[in-house]
């Protein structure tokens, strides 16, 4: 929609890469775990960072994950990093949250509502738990065929997006598109379909964890 988010030095824009790679994670977690997955959005439309969440409480999602790609001023970055709701005192996770956050249609009349909010965080641990294996599974896989890739871990960091979510929520940011290299990379059809199935392992071995994986799981992309 209106919000192309990161764009690129030759013009991708983050809105379209991250459909592309929510719909084919999708298809991924359909076909091969038999879940019920549904999309914030399946097509470039805009919908406000609040609805998002609002949409994974309403249907009772396993877990909401919002997947993201990154942008800095300074084009030699790189990096995946993945993302957990808490309060941050560091400065490039302020700069990650101001960036996402930018389209949220929240006032400061609603600040107070937000901090206990994050405060409260059910859902801390199992959102952390699900970040880690997320991450681990996007900087194996794709550190094998982007070479200098850069593994910039488990952050946290107040997110709209993910403020009032009742279940494990991340926000994964798969890549810096500023950088040249990787935007050319994630141009390819290939490459984002890596990055789906990066995903899809990540949720998989997080169900594994549980102990008592089924296949009768919801759950949420955008």
């Amino acid at each position: 929609g209106k919000d192309p988010g990161v764009v690129g030095p030759t013009g991708l824009q983050e809105k379209d890469l991250v459909l592309d790679v929510g719909l084919k994670l999708r298809d991924f977690l359909v076909e091969r775990l038999g879940v019920e997955v549904v999309m914030t959005r399946d097509r470039d439309v805009f919908v406000p960072l609040e609805e998002r969440t609002a949409i994974a409480n309403q249907i009772g999602a396993d877990l909401f994950i919002s997947i993201h790609a990154n942008g800095s001023p300074n084009r030699r970055v790189r990096g995946i990093e993945t993302f957990v709701l808490d309060f941050s005192s560091n400065e490039d996770e302020r700069r990650v949250a101001s960036l996402e956050n930018a389209g949220s249609q929240r006032t400061i009349a609603a600040l107070e509502d937000l901090l206990r909010s994050i405060a409260r965080g059910d859902y801390k641990q199992e959102s952390r738990d699900l970040a880690t294996i997320v991450q681990s599974r996007l900087h194996e896989n794709l550190s094998k065929s982007l070479t200098g890739q850069t593994n910039r871990g488990v952050k946290q960091a107040p997110f709209i997006v993910l403020i009032g979510s009742n279940m494990p929520s991340i926000l994964t940011e798969v890549g810096f598109i500023s950088n040249p290299s990787d935007e050319k990379y994630y141009r390819a059809d290939s490459s984002r379909n890596l990055l789906a199935e990066s995903l899809y392992t990540g949720v998989e071995n997080y169900f594994q964890s549980l102990g008592n994986f089924q296949t009768a799981y919801r759950a949420t992309s955008t």
